[in-house]
């Protein structure tokens, strides 16, 4: 793997885009330049082996510049070396695009999870739409009853902090009294993190729904939002053997939505700002 770092920028943040020949594999690139523009970062961009360059704007790759901080392999790339290599350069965030109807993507959706699930970075998953003009200046946040809200909305945050991005906090209005004052919980908790870090938000109720995160998708086009943020599980349960995952069924989703996957454990990466 050859590697051409960035001149002088290696305290600067990263953004990885891993990109390939298909129409999503193009996207993650147009997504991962947008990511620069809202935290002021690099990007690097990694190609799978045979994919072909061409000018900047024509069909979305730009050239190879030693200069630019692109990561270009000989060769396909292993997982476990690009983790370490983002470690050693600030980078933040992963960026990839997933299709299960097209044979040439390097992500379907049972790959685009065998990439995520080791990633201590958030990872990006994005379809064949290209980024609209207005992209993550309105975040969707779901919170539900489990306690995981911390690393999700601290990460939903960012795009205020960093964006001056709107965050809808989007839950679920319970009749069940123990689950109204669980999701009540962790409401207070975002609003007062979210208060202190001056972040903007605002407050999105709704109708019990099975699946808040599935519901986000639905959701998010009638705010204006283009990006949806959601927890990993940390283990299989026997409803995901039988039924599959929650998360296959937001990576790659039909709407085509970008989602901010964000894994549980412990060594997660979280900005210093």
């Amino acid at each position: 793997m050859e590697i051409h770092e960035p001149i002088d920028q290696q305290k600067r943040l990263n953004i990885i885009a891993v990109v390939d020949e298909s129409d999503c594999g193009r996207n993650a690139l147009r997504f991962g330049e947008k990511l620069t523009e809202v935290f002021g970062a690099t990007l690097t961009v990694v190609a799978r082996f045979g994919f072909s360059y061409v000018e900047k704007g024509q069909a979305s790759l730009p050239p190879v510049d030693p200069e630019a901080g692109h990561l270009v392999p000989d060769g396909y790339f292993f997982p476990e070396t690009l983790y370490r290599y983002a470690d050693e350069k600030n980078t933040i965030m992963f960026v990839i695009g997933v299709d299960d109807e097209d044979r040439k993507a390097l992500f379907n959706r049972r790959r685009a999870l065998r990439f995520i699930k080791p990633s201590r970075l958030p990872v990006l998953t994005v379809g064949r739409k290209e980024p609209e003009e207005n992209a993550f200046r309105r975040v969707v946040l779901p919170i539900d009853i489990e306690r995981q809200a911390k690393e999700k909305a601290l990460w939903a945050g960012y795009f205020s902090r960093f964006y001056e991005a709107t965050i809808h906090v989007l839950h679920c209005n319970y009749p069940d009294e123990g689950l109204h004052r669980q999701v009540a919980d962790n409401i207070a908790f975002v609003e007062k993190l979210y208060q202190n870090l001056e972040v903007k938000y605002q407050l999105d109720e709704v109708a019990p729904q099975s699946n808040i995160d599935h519901y986000a998708l639905e959701f998010a086009p009638t705010v204006g939002a283009t990006l949806t943020v959601t927890m990993m599980t940390r283990y299989r349960t026997l409803a995901d053997i039988l039924t599959g995952s929650v998360e296959k069924k937001l990576v790659g989703n039909a709407a085509q939505f970008p989602v901010l996957c964000i894994n549980q454990r412990d060594d997660l990466y979280v900005l210093c700002t």
